[in-house]
C-alpha cells in the first residue's frame, strides 16, 4: 500500500470543504492520528503487515462522511444530523470513491463494514471474525484519539462538541446518562443533554475499550488522565464524577 499516495488523495478530499472552519482541520488532524493509532495497535496484537497496513488505511477514512456532515449541518452529532459513518461508507463504497484510495479490491468488505459500524452502539452480530477484529480496532483507536481532543478542547477553551457549554463548570449531569454510567457502558448520544453530559459520555468510552493494550495506552498518553482530573463547581456533578473515576480506576 502506498500510504503518501492514500495521504495525498485524502488531504485533496478535504481541501473541497472550508479551511477556516476549525472543525475542517479538526477532523483532518483527527484521522491521521487515529491512523497512527491504528497501525500501533495492529502492530501490538502481531498483525502481518499487509494487515497493519489494512487497519492504517481504515484509520485515515473511517470519518470521511465528517466533512459533508459539516459542510451541510454545522454539527458532529449525528442523530441532528446523518449518521457520518454510514454516509461515508456509502460515499466510498456505493459511490465508488474507495477506488481514489485503493486499487485492490480484496479487502473491501472489511474496510466498507469497519468504517460504517466505527460509531455503532454495539457492533453487528452476523460479523466475521476477521471484520469484527477491524471494527474493534478501529474504534479503539478513534476512542484514543478523541480523549486527546477533549483534553485539548478543555484546555484551550474550545467547544469539540458543539453544545451549549455556557458555564460548564456548574452543569448538572443528567440522570439517564449516570445511569448508563454506573452500569459501565457506553452512553447514546440521545441521552446527552448539556456539555457535562458529553463529558461524561466521552470518559465512558474507556469502559468500552476492547483491547487491554487500549487501555494501557490511553493511560499512558496522559490526555484521559487529564479529562479525569477536570473538576465540576457543581457539587452534585463532583460527587457524580467521583462515583465514575472509581468505577475507571478499578476496571
Amino acid at each position: 500500500m502506498n500510504r503518501d499516495f492514500v495521504i495525498s488523495q485524502f488531504k485533496s478530499y478535504a481541501a473541497n470543504f472550508d479551511a477556516a472552519d476549525e472543525g475542517v482541520s479538526l477532523k483532518l488532524a483527527h484521522s491521521l492520528r487515529v491512523s497512527s493509532w491504528c497501525d500501533r495497535l495492529a502492530r501490538a496484537l502481531h498483525l502481518s503487515p499487509d494487515d497493519v497496513d489494512l487497519a492504517w488505511l481504515i484509520g485515515v477514512l473511517h470519518d470521511i462522511g465528517r466533512f459533508e456532515q459539516l459542510r451541510e449541518y454545522h454539527t458532529f452529532i449525528d442523530y441532528q444530523s446523518m449518521d457520518h459513518a454510514k454516509y461515508g461508507a456509502r460515499y466510498l463504497f456505493q459511490e465508488g470513491h474507495i477506488r481514489d484510495f485503493l486499487h485492490d479490491d480484496r479487502e473491501d468488505v472489511v474496510i466498507e463494514k469497519a468504517i460504517a459500524q466505527h460509531n455503532a452502539y454495539r457492533l453487528s452480530e452476523d460479523l466475521s471474525p476477521r471484520q469484527r477484529l477491524f471494527c474493534q480496532l478501529i474504534r479503539d483507536a478513534d476512542k484514543l484519539d478523541i480523549f486527546k481532543v477533549c483534553a485539548d478542547g478543555l484546555r484551550q477553551g474550545l467547544n469539540v462538541w458543539r453544545v451549549d457549554d455556557t458555564d460548564f463548570e456548574h452543569q448538572p449531569i443528567s440522570a439517564a446518562v449516570m445511569k448508563e454510567a454506573r452500569q459501565k457502558k457506553l452512553v447514546q448520544t440521545q441521552v446527552k443533554k448539556t456539555f457535562m453530559d458529553f463529558y461524561v459520555g466521552t470518559l465512558c468510552f474507556y469502559f468500552d475499550l476492547v483491547y487491554d493494550e487500549s487501555r494501557r495506552l490511553a493511560r499512558e498518553q496522559g490526555a484521559f488522565d487529564e479529562l479525569l482530573r477536570f473538576h465540576s463547581q457543581n457539587p452534585d456533578s463532583e460527587a457524580k464524577l467521583n462515583e465514575i473515576r472509581r468505577l475507571i480506576d478499578g476496571d
